[in-house]
């Protein structure tokens, strides 16, 4: 890959404050899955943020179909609250 570059969940608030983008030293959709909390056992969680912020780079409002086409199997059953994250991080992006 070379010339490419990898974002990392470690890597994603870094990415956002960088671009001026940043809530809180978070990136949004990180700072959304706090206040919302999102998670319960936190297994998926990486998977499902990244892929999240993957989601609204790509497209601002994304559509129920939009969200299923990205989410993570999670043992936990988020996906309601996954869903509700997503909407609300796209409202709160610039």
């Amino acid at each position: 890959m070379k010339g490419q570059s990898i974002t990392t969940i470690e890597g994603l608030a870094d990415t956002a404050v960088a671009a001026g983008k940043a809530v809180d030293g978070l990136h949004i959709v990180q700072k959304v899955w706090l206040d919302l909390d999102v998670a319960q056992c936190g297994f998926c969680q990486p998977g499902q943020i990244m892929a999240a912020a993957d989601l609204l780079r790509r497209t601002k409002t994304p559509t129920d179909a939009d969200i299923d086409a990205i989410e993570n199997v999670c043992r936990c059953g988020t996906y309601g609250r996954v869903r509700t994250a997503i909407k609300a991080a796209a409202a709160l992006m610039p």
